[in-house]
């Protein structure tokens, strides 16, 4: 039966630890079978568990969590080819190999030029290029640093100091491809100084080395007849450049696609680079692409995450806020239910008991997601301490209209308030939102009085409208969300739609109805329906 080992790589070089004892450590302390130096990794921090031919790894309760494949977990079953993180997704990769296997690490084109790097000498007599071979075991070490983590402004300021140092120009540059235009990530002097601005190089050496998807090079600017017609070498001086792109391998996947681009220049004199420089130039460069590659993906992954983290936070508040106690009272009864198209939505509503009568509000905020619920959430605040502060529907809706007027956050919400009094009376606000709906056994009156939309116009005016309830009279308050929604063929449900099994159902039966009506498609609006009947006066 084979054992499997644990392959990773640190400043002593690279290790592999055989997992055959049925308990195998891992932590900083130096009592850890396998001792991690990383602060990010607890003491005592995880166990793998060796069980005849299954492995399972174990978090002993660490500070900063153990990851299976990029995924924290408290316990998981380890197979052939996964990775262990300890302490975060940025963390040393931990390979899992069967025992006797070489270490699981892909092999630098780095040292692939300095296996063959002698094969280069003339001759065939190795010299003692003291310089050259001093820059390959450094980028060698880079590199394995940087695998285990490295940024992209680490890696972009590795790249030009050892480019710099070796083809003895004056300055260089990296630029990354940001939405399809080429944006300065680091420029550096010979002489280690930080250069912030790009105005003086040659745009059309860049687009060259672009278009043809190699190195582009011109040795002595004077002397080449088509760098003579580029403006900006003949203004700036510049006497030699070097550019070469910096690509993400194809696949068979994908193509090769254009991360960024690696440009050096100098104005000071003509640089001569011979075949040598000139491969180990592109060996950097084709090193540097695959790690800037590494390190972009990993940054993706790790905003990803934290989006999701905070995604999930939200849409914890957003329950939390839709989750409300509405208040009992002898008069009057009320249901509430909302489905949001997305992890959280802009769709809200609230009720607040009073001596003297009930305070209800429904509301959907223009567009869907986080920035809905944020505005959504502050409105819903708004309208409750109004509500408790015994404000007037008009007021409420006044200052409702002048928050978001004043504040410019590019929201605007329809809505209804309303005030239920015990004897019946019902007195409301229709703000753009969809009628309301009354229902007395299979009688159905839409209230059709409405104001305008609040967050649209600054001057805007409000005045309420009245209703007179009969004893198990229902209020129905929708959004469009539900009316809107569509089936297959591109049919709103519609009011009629609502007005048709209004008469017969509860909130959630029509809820359910909209969406076996929708179905197989998914919600593109929030989905909110509240319903409120009154009793009678006790």
């Amino acid at each position: 039966m084979d054992v499997l080992i644990l392959c990773y790589s640190d400043s002593e070089g690279q290790h592999g630890i055989s997992l055959e004892r049925e308990i195998t450590s891992i932590g900083r302390s130096a009592n850890q079978d396998i001792v991690m130096s990383d602060r990010s990794v607890s003491r005592c921090h995880a166990v793998i568990l060796r069980e005849g031919g299954d492995y399972t790894i174990v978090d002993q309760k660490s500070t900063h969590g153990t990851f299976l494949n990029g995924v924290r977990i408290q316990q998981g079953l380890l197979k052939l080819g996964d990775i262990l993180q300890l302490g975060s997704l940025d963390a040393p990769r931990l390979h899992i190999q069967k025992d006797g296997a070489p270490a699981h690490r892909r092999r630098s084109s780095v040292e692939d030029l300095l296996t063959s790097f002698t094969e280069l000498r003339p001759g065939g007599q190795p010299r003692q290029p003291a310089h050259e071979l001093e820059q390959l075991n450094w980028l060698l070490r880079a590199a394995r640093q940087l695998n285990e983590g490295g940024a992209v402004d680490d890696i972009a300021l590795g790249l030009l100091h050892l480019t710099l140092e070796l083809t003895g120009l004056e300055r260089g540059f990296v630029f990354l491809q940001n939405d399809g235009q080429m944006q300065l990530a680091h420029g550096l002097m010979a002489d280690g100084t930080i250069v912030e601005e790009d105005s003086t190089i040659s745009r059309k050496a860049m687009q060259s080395a672009i278009q043809s998807k190699a190195r582009f090079s011109v040795s002595d600017t004077h002397r080449d007849d088509l760098a003579l017609d580029w403006p900006s070498v003949m203004e700036k001086g510049i006497r030699s450049i070097y550019c070469i792109p910096l690509r993400r391998p194809a696949s068979a996947r994908e193509p090769d696609h254009l991360l960024g681009l690696l440009y050096l220049d100098s104005q000071l004199g003509t640089g001569v680079l011979t075949e040598v420089d000139h491969r180990l130039l592109e060996t950097i460069a084709t090193e540097a692409a695959t790690l800037v590659d590494h390190a972009l993906l990993a940054d993706e992954e790790l905003k990803a995450r934290k989006a999701r983290e905070e995604l999930t936070v939200a849409a914890n508040i957003h329950r939390g806020l839709m989750s409300i106690t509405m208040p009992e009272l002898p008069y009057a009864q009320i249901r509430a239910k909302t489905v949001p198209c997305l992890a959280i939505g802009g769709d809200f509503y609230d009720a607040a008991a009073l001596d003297h009568c009930l305070c209800i509000a429904i509301a959907d905020v223009s567009g869907k997601g986080v920035s809905a619920a944020i505005v959504a959430a502050t409105l819903q605040g708004i309208i409750h301490s109004q509500f408790l502060a015994g404000q007037s529907l008009p007021e409420i809706a006044h200052l409702l209209n002048q928050f978001l007027c004043t504040r410019n956050v590019g929201k605007y919400a329809t809505m209804v308030l309303l005030k239920l009094f015990p004897n019946g009376d019902l007195e409301y606000i229709n703000c753009g939102h969809v009628p309301p709906l009354a229902i007395l056994g299979n009688e159905v009156r839409k209230l059709d009085e409405s104001n305008l939309i609040v967050g649209l116009i600054p001057a805007a005016k409000y005045a309420p409208s009245v209703y007179k309830l009969r004893a198990g009279e229902r209020i129905l308050l929708p959004t469009d969300g539900l009316t809107e929604a569509e089936d297959s063929n591109g049919q709103e449900f519609g009011e009629t739609g609502l007005i048709a099994c209004a008469p017969y159902q509860s909130c959630d039966e029509i809820l359910e109805k909209v969406a076996k009506f929708s179905a197989p498609n998914p919600a593109q609006d929030d989905c909110t329906l509240l319903e409120l009947r009154y009793i009678q006066d006790a």
